[in-house]
């Protein structure tokens, strides 16, 4: 698909995306439960929050599969793949981490709390950035792809403790399906979270289309 379609398309989901976010606020779709003793205007953020921590999940595992077949391969594509996967992983970690902070201030009292799932993402994090910063780092292109790669692949471990981290450990980080969701909310949670998964997919493409030939990172 030529690169100006995938801007197109990517524009249309992007707005779709946006708008269920605005009747998610114009219709306060929030559970009834929460209005006693707090905001509960503030459970809205769910609608970014889990979408963004489920593209983080995505997105290092389609790093950690493009890593895999370029070692397996060598094909150069599955290293842009492996990149950007890397990086729009890091990006919607950080938003997770930041709506996270923001529900938490609300609900825990604070912002951070050292909870297990808050500290098992920051550093999940921080080893994809060590990922990025280990390709800076290696001025040999080809060992570069190499070194990442194999980086990639070990950094992966972090995901499924990240995931694990509030049913192995003491909590307050509550799982989705112990969240008040009314049917209604769950009609606008889902069809976010597909929009948000296809908005990783294009992001992905249109950087592959935009670098193949080029050297990035």
């Amino acid at each position: 698909m030529k690169l100006e379609r995938l801007k197109i398309i990517l524009g249309i989901v992007a707005t779709l995306d946006l708008l269920i976010i605005f009747y998610a606020i114009f219709i306060k779709a929030y559970p009834p439960s929460l209005t006693m003793g707090r905001d509960p205007t503030s459970y809205l953020i769910i609608y970014v929050h889990i979408p963004s921590a489920w593209n983080m999940f995505s997105a290092f595992t389609i790093a950690l599969a493009a890593s895999i077949l370029y070692l397996w391969r060598g094909n150069v594509k599955y290293d842009y793949i492996a990149q950007i996967g890397v990086l729009l992983g890091v990006i919607f970690g950080g938003v997770a981490i930041v709506t996270g902070m923001l529900w938490a201030s609300e609900v825990w009292g604070a912002p951070w709390n050292w909870d297990p799932r808050q500290t098992a993402t920051l550093t999940m994090i921080l080893a994809y950035i060590g990922y990025i910063a280990l390709r800076k780092s290696i001025s040999d292109l080809d060992r570069a792809r190499t070194f990442s790669s194999v980086y990639a692949i070990a950094a992966f471990i972090t995901l499924p403790i990240t995931y694990a981290s509030a049913i192995m450990f003491q909590s307050l980080h509550a799982q989705l399906p112990q969240q008040p969701l009314t049917s209604l909310m769950k009609s606008i949670l889902w069809p976010k979270v597909f929009l948000g998964f296809i908005l990783l997919l294009l992001f992905i493409l249109i950087y592959y289309r935009r670098v193949m030939g080029e050297e990035v990172i």
